[in-house]
């Protein structure tokens, strides 16, 4: 009976670390308090391809700097991408072209060119303890 608690305990402990880690990212230079900022979080390339966030977070608008943080993530790798939405409408405002007029970002400060960034220059490994990542919104 010893050993069964011992051995229950043991698998308990190890489950709680497993999704203990925790991915910050420090957004800079937000232009106004007007509206919200809305993230997602991806888990891994092919969940970034297929358009499949794990997680969603928004937060109302704060200009300067403001942190958003994923909470309970287990090891492995993750991208973020967001936007600013000043209008409150939930989407990323384009002008004719399709070029965006609210502001945007991602994880790792990526930059894309002539379209979002690229997951490798997204991408944020966790490995055993807690991230942060930092980007500066692109107007």
């Amino acid at each position: 009976m010893k050993i069964k608690l011992t051995i229950a305990t043991t698998l308990l402990t190890l489950s709680a670390n497993v999704f203990s880690h925790s991915l910050q990212l420090e957004i800079r230079e937000v232009k106004s308090n007007q509206g919200k900022i809305l993230a997602q979080l991806f888990k891994g390339e092919s969940n970034y391809q297929a358009n499949k966030p794990m997680m969603a977070q928004q937060s109302m608008a704060k200009e300067g700097t403001l942190i958003l943080t994923f909470s309970n993530l287990e090891n492995g790798e993750y991208a973020i991408r967001y936007f600013h939405d000043e209008n409150s409408d939930n989407q990323l405002a384009t002008n004719l072209i399709g070029i965006p007029t609210e502001g945007y970002g991602y994880s790792n400060n990526a930059k894309g060119n002539f379209g979002p960034a690229k997951y490798q220059d997204m991408k944020v490994s966790i490995v055993d303890s807690d991230v942060i990542t930092h980007s500066t919104v692109i107007y």
